[in-house]
């Protein structure tokens, strides 16, 4: 994965509740600050270390550049152990990441991605203070403004949800298991910059996601997770990016996000990313043939807020 001896990479839990993680940082450890990572539904936390065509992911160069950069996995999905499913909500999830996360020192900047953005708004609030700025890609809404999900039918052994424009079968046991045809339409859609000759190997990567999860990220019977202490994060710096081929995620809807966060008293900015000269982006961007511009386009407004922060301190 690291080919080189300037990172070094470690993998175990991250705190007390047993939250897994891939840690990579520069190898002398002289490091200025710490981005997390967490993924989005039917992936883990190794969504941001390698792209489906074999390159460097977002988490390492981001480490390449001398940060360290921290990517978990959801309690009870992927390496992180498991959860009965009586237990396992997006509650416990943000829950267990905050409590992880309050365990590092320095400044915390915090990524998430789609269903983990959904969840991750939860996080932030229970990091306030802790957090310099939110990174939302493609982000999932907080149940505050998220609508209801659209039921088709509901029977006693399953009920059929509209999922990306696909009926989608949920089982009152087990996890929601997506078919390709499903998957396909919701993270690669019509995009351009996924590397479709990867498409069969990254597909049958996916993970199922767990019952309770699903049905809060599609706000079942208004479910979502919510924000619950307005004006927590107030004066924390929001970037929320969104490519063009996303059909989830179209300009208005994200950029409504957006407008709910300043009205929390977040400092919030919209990135769409056609207005960059980039084009052709789905849900899985930072896995998409150029993810290495997108990244650079972010750490550019990074840096740029970090240097209007230090001159007028």
């Amino acid at each position: 994965m690291i080919e080189d001896a300037c990172l070094s990479k470690t993998s175990g839990p991250l705190g007390l509740d047993g939250v897994y993680a891939d840690i990579i940082a520069p190898a002398d450890t002289d490091f200025a600050r710490t981005h997390v990572m967490v993924h989005g539904g039917m992936h883990t936390g190794a969504c941001w270390l390698r792209t489906p065509d074999n390159r460097e992911g977002w988490a390492i160069r981001l480490a390449r550049t001398g940060d360290r950069v921290i990517c978990v996995d959801w309690p009870g999905c992927g390496r992180s152990g498991y959860v009965p499913p009586e237990k396992l909500t997006g509650q416990l999830v943000a829950d267990q990441i905050a409590a992880a996360v309050k365990t590092l020192k320095g400044e915390i900047i915090l990524w998430t991605h789609s269903m983990g953005g959904a969840i991750g708004w939860r996080i932030a609030e229970l990091l306030a203070g802790r957090l310099s700025r939110l990174i939302a890609i493609a982000p999932g809404p907080p149940g505050n403004i998220q609508p209801v999900a659209k039921l088709i039918s509901q029977g006693p052994d399953r009920l059929t949800m509209e999922f990306s424009g696909v009926p989608l079968d949920v089982h009152p046991n087990g996890p929601v298991v997506l078919s390709h045809e499903a998957a396909r339409a919701k993270l690669i859609g019509s995009s351009t910059q996924f590397p479709r000759q990867h498409t069969d190997s990254y597909l049958a990567g996916l993970q199922a996601v767990p019952r309770q999860l699903f049905l809060e990220r599609i706000n079942f019977k208004g479910q979502q997770l919510r924000m619950l202490t307005p004006n927590a994060l107030a004066g924390t710096r929001v970037l929320i990016v969104t490519g063009d081929s996303d059909p989830d995620h179209p300009p208005a809807a994200d950029s409504a996000i957006g407008d709910f966060l300043t009205e929390q008293g977040m400092i919030s900015r919209f990135v769409y990313l056609p207005e960059h000269d980039i084009t052709g982006n789905g849900h899985m961007m930072m896995l998409e043939q150029n993810s290495d511009q997108i990244l650079d386009l972010i750490a550019v407004i990074i840096n740029e807020t970090q240097k209007t922060n230090t001159t007028t301190n």
